[in-house]
């Protein structure tokens, strides 16, 4: 009897060492997760690290707008661009595990043509605004000049019959899409609010109604609006630097 006691009092307590183990998984988990307050992550996106990745990105974001703008028959209408500093996600390419946290920055530039954007489109690609992908190149075959212009020429049809699709420039960090026919045009991003530093939008102009400009830039009805979005890897964002777990102000310790 006693023996059997024994055994019966073992097996309970490796039965209830079992249940509460995943219970202790999840706390220890949860406390390796915490996450920094907000004036903390201030600090962290403040810290010089941060501040000169930010500044680099701002400055390639701006030359490709400036050299876009300064193309014959291309005018600039409006500039977006949206800083975003938030925790991963499991989703993403960085595990919260590993990234404290991560600062991206989500931009679009509108310009106007108002002239055919067949003759505008070969003085974009001959100006050297970014390194537009050629003919059968790169992850896009449909982002290269000679299939926008086929794509006009051949009314959106190819030599098969079938429809072609939607033309457009790509390079590795950004995208010109444009107005055509059928295509709903994007919304800008909206205004906000955004209640902390955490996000911060700026455009320029500033203090435009993003909306309203697109619309006055597309009156006319002949005019077409190019839109400039900055990315990379499929993704509408650049992710300029993130904060690894194991140390404060560059280092990510809570």
């Amino acid at each position: 009897m006693k023996a059997f006691l024994e055994k019966l009092a073992t097996n309970l307590m490796y039965l209830i060492g079992m249940l509460l183990n995943p219970l202790l998984n999840g706390v220890q988990e949860q406390r390796a997760l915490r996450w920094p307050t907000e004036r903390r992550k201030l600090k962290l996106i403040d810290a010089p690290a941060a501040r000169a990745a930010r500044a680099a990105e701002r400055e390639r974001i701006g030359t490709v707008v400036e050299a876009l703008g300064a193309v014959e028959g291309v005018e600039h209408v409006l500039t977006q661009v949206l800083d975003q500093s938030t925790r991963p996600t499991f989703h993403g390419l960085d595990h919260p595990r590993d990234t404290l946290l991560v600062c991206r920055i989500h931009a679009r530039a509108y310009f106007v043509v108002r002239e055919d954007i067949v003759d505008v489109l070969p003085r974009i690609a001959a100006a050297g605004v970014a390194e537009w992908q050629a003919k059968g190149q790169g992850p896009d075959p449909e982002g290269s000049l000679d299939h926008a212009l086929r794509w006009y020429r051949d009314g959106g049809i190819d030599a098969d019959g079938w429809r072609m699709h939607s033309p457009c420039l790509s390079s590795p960090g950004a995208r010109l899409i444009w107005d055509r026919p059928g295509i709903p045009h994007r919304d800008p991003i909206p205004a906000g609010p955004y209640i902390n530093r955490l996000f911060v939008l700026e455009q320029s102009p500033a203090g435009a109604d993003a909306a309203q400009l697109l619309s006055e830039a597309r009156a006319d009805g002949r005019s077409v609006v190019l839109e400039l979005d900055f990315g990379a890897n499929w993704v509408g964002y650049c992710q300029y630097h993130k904060v690894a777990r194991g140390g404060f102000l560059g280092r990510g310790r809570l």
